[in-house]
Formats: C-alpha cells, sequence, structure tokens
C-alpha cells in the first residue's frame, strides 16, 4: 500500500469517528471501537488528534454499573460556524449554525422582488455581512458557504438555468468564494434536500437505504437520488430537473422554462395557490391560508387539493418507474400540513412488480434543502482536518 492509499484510509478513519460522535455524544472511547469496528489504539490516537486540533473535549466522568468510569467526549460544536443559504424563486433563507450543521445560532430572511441577478445578490451580500457582524468569536470562524438553488446547477457549481428567475450561467460560487474566502459549494435544493434525507435515515436506522429519492416540492419542484451514499447527477449534473418532465400533453399554457405541461406548472406552491385564487371566492395568499379553507370543507378548496394529489401521483409514479428505487420521500408544505391525505396519495401512485418501494412524507419538511447545504460544509471541513497528518 503506498503512502496515499495510507492517508486516505487514515482520513477515512478519523471522519469515520468523528461523525460517531457528533451524532451520539456524549461517548466513551470503547463506545467508539465497538461502532466504528477500530481497534481501541486506533480510537485512543484519533480522539488525541481531534483532541490536538480542539474539535474534541472530555467531559465529566460518568459511572457505570460495573463501577468503573468512563471519560466521555464531545464535540466542540462551537469551535467554527457554517452558513447555509436556501435561494428560492420567491425568496432568500439564510440561517448560521454551529459545526453541527443543525443549531442555528442566527437566521435572515427576505423576499425577492426583483429577479434579475445583480439585484438579488447585492441583497445576498448585505444579508451574509449583517451576518457575520453578529458572529460569535471562535478559533475556526466561518469554515464555509453552502447554497441551495432551486434550478439546475451543474458538477461544477455553476448555476446554468433557474427558470422562474431567469438566471442563465451565473457563477454565485466564485463570487462567494472571493468574497469571503471561505470554501463554498453550490447544489440544487433537491440533490441537498436527498442528502439531509439520506443522513437522518442513516443515524436513526444505522442502516440507511441504498437508494433513496426525495421530491422536494416548494414554488418549484426537484429531486435528489442518493445511490450507495452518493448523489446520481447524471452526465451534465441535470438528474433532479424532474420538475420540468411532461405529465399533461395537450396543456396549452407555457410554463417558465418555455415547455407545456410540466410537472411544475400543477404542484408547485404558487401554481396551487394560483388554481386556488381562480376558483375561491375569497382569495388566498399562502399555503397556510388554504389548508385552513380545506379543513373548513370549503368545496372549491377540496376540489385544489385532489387535483394537487392527482398530479402529484402521476409525476411520483413516472420516479418510481425511472429509478427503481428502494425510498421516496416527499416533501410538501401541504402534504405535511394534512398528512391524513397521505394514503389517498398512495392510492394513487402506480407501483411496478414488487410494490415494495417505501413512499413517504419527509419529517424535515422546507428545511432539508438548507439542512444539506449546512451538511455538505460540515462534511469538506472535517474531511479537510483530517486530511492534515496531526501526529504523523
Amino acid at each position: 500500500m503506498n503512502i496515499t492509499q495510507t492517508k486516505d484510509i487514515r482520513a477515512a478513519n478519523r471522519w469515520r469517528l468523528y461523525k460517531q460522535v457528533l451524532h451520539h455524544y456524549p461517548i466513551s472511547r470503547a463506545k467508539l471501537a465497538t461502532v466504528t469496528g477500530l481497534n481501541k489504539a486506533t480510537v485512543s490516537a484519533i480522539v488525541k488528534e481531534w483532541m490536538d486540533i480542539g474539535l474534541l473535549v472530555e467531559t465529566e466522568r460518568e459511572s457505570t454499573a460495573s463501577g468503573r468510569k468512563p471519560i466521555l467526549l464531545m464535540p466542540q460544536l462551537n469551535a467554527g460556524h457554517i452558513l447555509a443559504i436556501e435561494i428560492d424563486v420567491t425568496s432568500v433563507r439564510l440561517v448560521m449554525t454551529t459545526l453541527s450543521a443543525e443549531t442555528v445560532l442566527l437566521r435572515e430572511d427576505f423576499p425577492i422582488t426583483e429577479s434579475h441577478f445583480t439585484s438579488v445578490y447585492k441583497q445576498l451580500i448585505h444579508a451574509i455581512d449583517s451576518l457575520l457582524m453578529q458572529e460569535p468569536a471562535s478559533p475556526y470562524g466561518l469554515v464555509g458557504i453552502g447554497v441551495a438553488i432551486h434550478g439546475i446547477v451543474d458538477l461544477s457549481g455553476l448555476i446554468r438555468f433557474v427558470p422562474r428567475l431567469g438566471w442563465r450561467n451565473v457563477d454565485l460560487k466564485v463570487l462567494l468564494r472571493e468574497r469571503y474566502h471561505v470554501p463554498v459549494f453550490v447544489d440544487t435544493d433537491g440533490n441537498l434536500a436527498a442528502r439531509a434525507e439520506y443522513s437522518m435515515s442513516e443515524i436513526e436506522q444505522h442502516k440507511p437505504y441504498q437508494s433513496l429519492a426525495v421530491v422536494n416540492i416548494g414554488d418549484s419542484i426537484s429531486a435528489g437520488l442518493i445511490v450507495n451514499g452518493s448523489v446520481l447527477r447524471g452526465h451534465h449534473g441535470f438528474a433532479n430537473a424532474i420538475g420540468h418532465q411532461t405529465i399533461k400533453f395537450d396543456e396549452t399554457r407555457q410554463c417558465f422554462c418555455g415547455r407545456y405541461g410540466c410537472w411544475e406548472q400543477y404542484c408547485t406552491d404558487s401554481a396551487i395557490l394560483a388554481q386556488a385564487n381562480e376558483k375561491l371566492e375569497t382569495p388566498v395568499n399562502s399555503i397556510r391560508q388554504l389548508v385552513d379553507r380545506i379543513r373548513h370543507q370549503d368545496p372549491a378548496a377540496e376540489e385544489i387539493l385532489s387535483k394537487f394529489i392527482y398530479y402529484l401521483a402521476i409525476g411520483i409514479t413516472n420516479m418510481v418507474f425511472w429509478y427503481d428505487c428502494e425510498a421516496i420521500a416527499v416533501s410538501s408544505e401541504l402534504l405535511s400540513a394534512l398528512p391524513y391525505e397521505f394514503p389517498n396519495l398512495l392510492q394513487k401512485v402506480v407501483l411496478p412488480i414488487t410494490h415494495s418501494e417505501h413512499i413517504y412524507l419527509s419529517t424535515l419538511g422546507q428545511y432539508g434543502a438548507i439542512l444539506g447545504a449546512a451538511n455538505d460544509v460540515q462534511e469538506h471541513f472535517f474531511q479537510e482536518i483530517t486530511d492534515f497528518p496531526c501526529n504523523g
């Protein structure tokens, strides 16, 4: 085995161990050896390396049934900060988290009032600068920025197309990296929501799905597919642009992408609200208001819901046939507010041959994409740290 391979194995082992600490702290060295399969000497060496760079600390001793008091370990989550951004088609959300990628310290939101990229970018850097001025002091500071885009992003992180905003070939990754001098990661909301969903299944089930798809429904529709722990991106990186599959061939209204009959024309939040306001006597301004009408059994609102479920089932059925994956998670504000309608959706989804696909409502809801963006930064930071030859 050459030196490079040895370093790769050491780096992988360090990150594997630290992930266990992140998800199961406080935890003992003995428990880490058991769950990672590493021998005790290797665990002790890796723990020392993490402690030497200030990312792991020992906690007070805890009594056990045998009377021994093992030393427990905790991650130093406040040693640095992560900035995660979600750029939707009507608004932008920013959160600053600890290194856990989950504990939110600061947040800021603003609406997109002018869709031109220059205008949104000016608002974005103003919001970022505002958060950085409030950032608590820490040894590592801001370790990276993750961005979720409701559009099409290629393999290099270039934003190729955001239909609703009219953006084409926008290199936000380079702009933010040159301004803030930290690693920047840009991906689609579908891919990032899928990564977050996969991470949750890994933590909760200890044996994540081998293939998991997520369909993310907001003011756009995108998907993400995880196969054996990695995102399936396609040749150019566009494999997740599922919102522009054609599901109604006789549609005469044009989609924002320029085509007709796209899934996004029937199942996005904005499409649902537009349909509702064509039928309801009193207009609604949000999904929450529409949900209230449905709960009060407004016939027009119930009809809107029925059509939404019908078209959603068509799109999910297509995903089942295309991906043949183990599970599909659905993220939708409307269905999350009305979970008792989910069985109705499942009844309309056509499953091929095995009928074994697990289709379920995501518990991450509207936070899946931004959590995935934070996870991207977290993983890169800890893997880069593990690449340093801390103790040789």
